[in-house]
């Protein structure tokens, strides 16, 4: 038995009531990375970081002007269009892959885009690192304190006065510094049993296999 549409009357009530609500317009765009489970979308107003798991929405104006996780979105996903990086997967069925679009972006002679898509990459890692952490666990415990304290540090030293100018290398001494000093004051205590090389061994293999059913899964290309 089909299932009844819902009338004009419902879809308008679950748009007024919705959460979130992103309409999939004419100006919409969207690439999708199969060997990442990552999809990259934006349209006028939002641009949108994905995966199979989560959302992260970012309205194109803030109160500072132009976000630039939106502006950044945005250049990736149209840098992306502009290389071939479509593969064949194991059943014959065309795939976008994001090694393969960093790999050509890296072999061009102007290094400039493979530069941008290099940083987007690097902030992409950040936001999806941390996103799990949360846990009952002893180690998420304690891994979720240590990067609110990694954050607070490296706030401290961004903000903290300037007389003279301040090089990468002298920036990571005063943070390292800082999270040294908030870390000496916390118990000392087992995160991590001992794992041995088999074990570790078959727990990678394991995690290997559920990522890969994971993507599996996922949304086709677009």
């Amino acid at each position: 038995m089909n299932k009844k549409e819902p009338s004009k009357a419902q879809l308008e009530q679950k748009i007024k009531s919705a959460h979130i609500f992103i309409p999939k317009d004419k100006d919409s765009t969207s690439v999708y990375f199969d060997d990442r489970g990552l999809r990259l979308t934006y349209n006028t107003d939002f641009a949108i970081v994905e995966t199979g798991f989560h959302r992260h929405v970012f309205s194109a104006i803030t109160s500072q002007g132009y976000s630039r996780p939106y502006m950044y979105i945005r250049k990736f996903v149209e840098l992306t269009l502009g290389v071939d990086c479509i593969v064949k997967d194991a059943n014959g069925e065309a795939t976008r892959s994001y090694r393969l679009f960093m790999e050509k972006l890296r072999s061009k002679e102007d290094d400039s885009d493979y530069n941008t898509a290099w940083y987007v990459d690097k902030w992409l890692y950040n936001i999806f690192a941390p996103l799990y952490s949360i846990d009952e666990t002893v180690a998420s415990t304690f891994i979720v304190y240590e990067q609110f304290l990694h954050n607070i540090a490296r706030t401290e030293v961004v903000l903290a006065e300037k007389t003279e100018p301040v090089t990468s290398k002298q920036f990571a001494d005063r943070l390292l510094s800082k999270l040294k000093e908030m870390l000496e004051a916390i118990d000392d205590y087992v995160i991590f049993d001992k794992v041995t090389d088999e074990e570790l061994a078959r727990q990678n293999i394991e995690a290997m296999m559920e990522h890969d059913a994971d993507n599996s899964t996922e949304g086709e290309c677009q």
